[in-house]
């Protein structure tokens, strides 16, 4: 092996070699290395002295080796330099993507060698990737909001319609005696209009649009009602388990909340465990609360015997886009846990490799109200309803008047403003649909107000508050659609019960919002 340095020389050039930050290396015509620098020995990871003699089979795998050689022979044979990308493999085991470029060069002596300079763009490629891969999310991401927007929009568009059937299938069983025969028909209405409900809460949910109304919700009894779609979002081979021995109370919260975070749980779960198996959704009483939740509670479990999680997975499920499968859009488990963190819950995970996870989801108990018989409603004013569904419309004049209003109604907001007029203003609620033609309800609301700055307002709408622009203030409220007797009495009574103070005012949906109608 010759040495291509003349002696006198050679503490110089590797000075000088040594200096350069990129690694340099010298390869004689046997393709060993004669001479290279210490960013080259820095590169491999090895010794200096295991090094030199040696060639690229010595130290990488074969296939690595053999592009290294061709690569090289190229430039023997033809004496033209040429630029490559390659992978090595340090001795650490690390994967480092290069782009050497190598040159013919013939010492004093007449022997051919080979002078090779290597730039590391290992860094530059992983950052690349990352670029690629936060594009891929982003754009499935914006596909999901996309289908989301679908999905809710057609769930709105169906608002009404069950609000109207279930609200006058109400009407009809209270006005019915006991063993009437038509009973029998309204009390399948009024479930057909519960399931269609759900299932528009549903859709809510895969959109991540839910509807926004919180209430005493019954746990067991909305996790029973979802066996059948839960059990079909799960792979096959892995089969659904609810356990409920015993049940905690009614807790406070949207059903359309608990629904999505129930949806995002199973289905992970069902995910975790390739091989098949058994996913538990388990309820039970938390009397200390837990998960920072102060509070007695409702524990939600779901659990699976998949894969589970290292560590360093665990404490970065909940962030945005964070995902480690290979189409996640590592926006689920983030949603479950703002949706979880708006119910005032809290959320916390058990997991390890090879031994599944549970996710522990607390729900604040309710408070218990007393109940009883009421009697006869006292008078409590005058209320104008004012929406565009007539068959709302009249199903809410028929609610209020029960609880002892004297209502007038509205089809739109001139018509409103004209019995207003007419009315002198006298009004003590007004019950408004958020989107209408030609006028928005929240605009309609400051102007009847200014003649009546003390009359409370309960805004409807089958979107969800946020979105509506509605800020809720002292004496005025938000009531999502579809709602039922019982739903817009309780948000009446939350309403009067308001402060005495200056309600805040309502933020308009913008000119773009307007132009569409989704009430």
């Amino acid at each position: 092996m010759e040495n291509p340095v003349p002696s006198g020389d050679s503490g110089f050039l590797r000075s000088l070699i040594d200096a350069v930050a990129d690694p340099i290396f010298v390869k004689d015509r046997d393709h060993r290395w004669v001479l290279f620098n210490e960013a080259f020995v820095a590169l491999l990871g090895r010794p200096r002295e295991q090094v030199l003699g040696k060639s690229d089979y010595d130290f990488f795998p074969k296939a690595q080796a053999d592009v290294f050689r061709r690569q090289d022979e190229l430039v023997f044979e033809t004496g033209r330099e040429n630029s490559n990308e390659e992978i090595l493999t340090d001795a650490q085991g690390r994967t480092h993507v290069l782009v050497t470029r190598k040159t013919l060069w013939v010492s004093p002596s007449g022997k051919p060698h080979l002078i090779g300079v290597i730039r590391d763009i290992t860094a530059v490629v992983d950052a690349a990737e990352d670029i690629k891969r936060s594009k891929e999310r982003l754009h499935r991401a914006q596909k999901l909001e996309t289908m989301g927007y679908v999905a809710g929009g057609v769930a709105h568009d169906f608002n009404n319609l069950i609000a109207a059937i279930r609200g006058c299938a109400e009407l009809m069983l209270e006005n019915l005696p006991m063993g009437h025969p038509s009973r029998v028909d309204a009390e399948e209405i009024r479930a057909a209009g519960e399931r269609a409900a759900a299932l528009t809460r549903q859709l809510l949910s895969f959109g991540r649009r839910p509807g926004g109304m919180t209430r005493p919700v019954d746990l067991v009894s909305t996790v029973s009602g979802m066996r059948g779609i839960l059990a079909r979002l799960l792979p096959a081979g892995v089969r659904l388990e609810i356990d409920a021995p015993m049940d905690p109370g009614a807790i406070l919260a949207d059903p359309g909340l608990i629904e999505q975070v129930l949806l995002n749980l199973v289905v992970n779960a069902g995910e975790a465990m390739p091989e098949g198996g058994r996913v538990t959704v388990e309820i039970s009483p938390a009397p200390k609360g837990g998960a920072g939740v102060c509070a007695p509670c409702a524990r939600l479990t779901v659990r699976d015997r998949g894969v589970g999680m290292t560590e360093a997975v665990r404490a970065r499920i909940f962030e945005p886009f964070f995902t480690t499968k290979e189409s996640g859009s590592g926006l689920g488990l983030p949603t479950v846990a703002e949706t979880v963190r708006r119910c005032d819950g809290g959320i916390e995970v058990e997991s390890a490799p090879g031994k599944g996870a549970a996710f522990h989801v607390y729900w604040p108990l309710a408070a218990v109200k007393a109940s009883g018989k009421s009697g006869p409603k006292k008078k409590r004013g005058r209320a104008l309803v004012v929406d565009d569904d007539e068959a709302i419309r009249r199903f809410a004049v028929r609610c209020l008047e029960r609880e002892g209003y004297e209502v007038l109604s509205a089809g739109d907001a001139a018509e409103a403003l004209r019995i207003d007029g007419a009315n002198a203003g006298l009004f003590d609620l007004l019950l408004i649909d958020v989107a209408m033609p030609r006028m928005q309800g929240p605009e309609l609301a400051e102007r009847l107000r200014e003649r009546q700055p003390g009359a409370r307002v309960l805004f409807t709408s089958g979107r969800r508050r946020e979105d509506c622009g509605i800020v809720e203030g002292e004496g005025s409220g938000f009531l999502s659609k579809p709602f039922t007797a019982g739903d817009l009495t309780e948000s009446v009574s939350a309403v009067r019960r308001a402060g005495d103070g200056p309600s805040r005012r309502v933020r308009r949906p913008g000119p773009a919002r307007s132009r569409r109608k989704r009430s």
